[in-house]
């Protein structure tokens, strides 16, 4: 916040000496790079002078070729690019060692991007070096956008990035949705999280009652109220003047033990995070850096719909749409309800919004020590200083959760037991929402939809059902007749004739055209012989209904009203939800863009503009019911 506005205060600015750090590394000779990460949490230089194969033996390669990778790569991970973190870059940097593998054995040598030809990029399309198919097609995708734009490469060459086909993925579906294993991996990461909260709490409460007064010197768990005690307020446990820490930490089982009743361990935050994964269909690594704060638009009131936001980021989605708000819901009671009615707990771990709340409240000390912000805060004990205090849930500790879980985790086991993957858990969730998550409709039914074998079996089946209803509904449906403006004015001079054209008592088509018998949009040649009425009695049907009905002819004349109501019809289309606008107008709207489409633009607009105030008023009345017999 600037300075001198009321409330307010001078914002912290850096030394007037201070410089960003050096990126790409003049000290190497412009061949390493240094990525930072955004949040400032980790770093890592990248040195194409020093590429190694997979035997971790040096890639020779020339010194123009490491300059120009070094350049490209400071370009894709720079600032304002899509790359943020040190685990992109490394798959960038993958993609840069895998091109410095090919050119390494190339006759003639490629000393820099003048040497690169067209052949070379064609010939980079089989160069599989093992790699499956979607593999492969990773690695081309990422060439096409390292070398799009490289003014470097001759236009030619950048051409021939588009001139073969990417690779074809012949398995559908990669990422397979879980079906019955998801109910084991969601018990498992419960328990965790029940056994987690527990401890914590019991722990909390016993640093309450201790600082009451309520566990004195001769109850059996004073000693431990006072570690806690210490812990809670400096971070650390007693320790003798030579550092190490005094017996009665050792007789109550340890630091491990002691600091575990206040603070979560890395396999709890992984259980959370995991658990948050699956029930928002979020991404593992954006739902482990989730901050602590977040907006309550509900209030925090009981009663309305419980919801809390969260600034999340997602860099890969680019420099302008990197930064966006979660909403985590809570389930509510009667859908909980529907969901399992034997767990006494079946909202906390079908509610994303209370998992979040008891991940705030868990990590409360160890967010206030570490001295960050992040939801997931925890504690651990082989390290010492600041890296006690740990935040984030790495992505790597799922293996080590899931061995000590009983999951594998590479292959199902013979007994069909599946490794736990929060790729398959976001795919399973996503699967089962049908609600795009941090990305596009299009994007969700292109990428995760369309790679699922049990979603192309289902949208077979819609489809299908979809066109069987089509066809019903067109074989129902009635198209009224329409008759045209030439015959309307040859009525005036042969009416006889005319009627015998249009298949009508002169008498009626007389009324016709005059008006005598208009219904609001079309005309009716007999309302004592509805389809819905026993004969002799009067039509009592809406007059929209008359868009559907036997009885009914369509003239010039009416022309103005049909567009007004079906203006108003799209109107409401989109104001109201899907479902009532389908039952109550679609079949209306159908019928009445095939009548107006029966006539030319020109004559439409010469309609509209034929529309009087009565008129209006008349479509107004009937599109609110006010029509309608009571």
């Amino acid at each position: 916040m600037s300075g001198g506005g009321r409330g307010g205060r001078q914002a912290g600015m850096p030394p007037c000496d201070w410089q960003p750090p050096e990126r790409l590394l003049e000290a190497s000779g412009g061949t390493a790079v240094r990525v930072i990460e955004e949040s400032g949490d980790r770093s890592r230089v990248f040195d194409f002078a020093n590429i190694q194969d997979s035997k971790g033996k040096r890639v020779v390669i020339e010194e123009g070729l490491q300059r120009w990778f070094a350049s490209a790569f400071a370009e894709r991970t720079s600032p304002r690019s899509g790359v943020k973190r040190v685990r992109g870059a490394e798959s960038l940097y993958a993609v840069l060692s895998w091109l410095a593998r090919y050119f390494s054995v190339q006759s003639p040598t490629v000393r820099g991007p003048g040497d690169v030809t067209e052949a070379h990029v064609l010939e980079l399309w089989t160069h599989t070096e093992g790699r499956n198919a979607a593999s492969q097609r990773t690695h081309l995708h990422r060439l096409r956008q390292l070398w799009r734009d490289d003014k470097k490469l001759s236009k030619e060459v950048r051409d021939a990035l588009y001139k073969e086909r990417m690779p074809e993925v012949t398995e559908l579906s990669d990422v397979p949705e879980y079906d019955d294993a998801m109910q084991r991996i969601m018990v498992a990461l419960r328990h965790d999280i029940r056994v987690a909260r527990d401890r914590i709490r019991s722990g909390q409460d016993l640093l309450a009652r201790f600082r009451a007064g309520q566990v004195g010197s001769g109850h059996p768990d004073h000693e431990l109220g006072m570690l806690l005690d210490v812990f809670e307020r400096t971070g650390d446990l007693p320790r003798v003047p030579g550092g190490t820490m005094v017996s009665v930490v050792w007789k109550l089982g340890g630091s491990k033990v002691i600091t575990r009743r206040l603070c979560l361990t890395s396999r709890e935050l992984t259980a959370f995070g995991l658990l948050l994964t699956a029930l928002t269909a979020e991404n593992f690594g954006t739902v482990a850096a989730w901050p602590a704060a977040h907006y309550r638009p509900d209030g925090g009131v009981e009663g309305v719909p419980q919801v809390a936001l969260i600034e999340a980021s997602k860099p890969r989605r680019g420099p302008e749409r990197e930064h966006m708000v979660t909403p985590v819901e809570d389930v509510p009671e009667e859908l909980a309800d529907l969901l399992i009615a034997d767990d006494p707990e079946h909202r906390l771990f079908r509610s994303p919004l209370r998992v979040y709340q008891l991940l705030l409240d868990l990590t409360q000390l160890a967010r206030r020590h570490g001295g960050h912000s992040s939801a997931f805060a925890g504690f651990r004990t082989q390290t010492s200083g600041a890296k006690r205090w740990t935040r984030g849930a790495d992505a790597k500790n799922i293996a080590r959760w899931s061995v000590q879980h009983g999951f594998p985790t590479k292959e199902p086991t013979k007994d069909g037991v599946e490794p736990v993957e929060s790729r398959r858990l976001r795919q399973t969730g996503i699967e089962r929402k049908r609600r795009p998550v941090a990305h596009s409709r299009s994007t969700m039914n292109d990428h995760y939809l369309a790679r699922s074998k049990d979603i192309a079996t289902q949208s077979r089946v819609v489809v299908a059902d979809a066109l069987r209803s089509q066809v019903a509904a067109a074989r129902k449906r009635r198209s009224i007749a329409v008759l045209p403006a030439a015959l309307v004015a040859r009525a005036a001079s042969d009416l006889e004739g005319t009627a015998r054209d249009a298949d009508l008592d002169p008498a009626v088509l007389q009324r016709l055209v005059s008006g005598e018998q208009d219904t609001v949009l079309t005309g009716c040649t007999d309302h004592l012989n509805s389809p819905g009425a026993p004969p002799g009695q009067p039509c009592a049907e809406s007059f929209l209904a008359c868009l559907g009905c036997e009885n009914a002819r369509a003239l010039p004349h009416q022309l103005p009203l049909q567009i007004a109501a079906l203006d108003q019809m799209s109107i409401l289309k989109v104001h109201t939800d899907v479902a009532t606008w389908n039952a109550r107008h679609a079949v209306h709207h159908e019928r009445l863009e095939d009548l107006v489409g029966q006539y030319h633009q020109s004559e439409q607009d010469q309609a509209r503009r034929r529309l009087t105030g009565r008129q209006s008023e008349m479509i107004n009345d009937l599109m609110a019911g006010r029509m309608d017999l009571r």
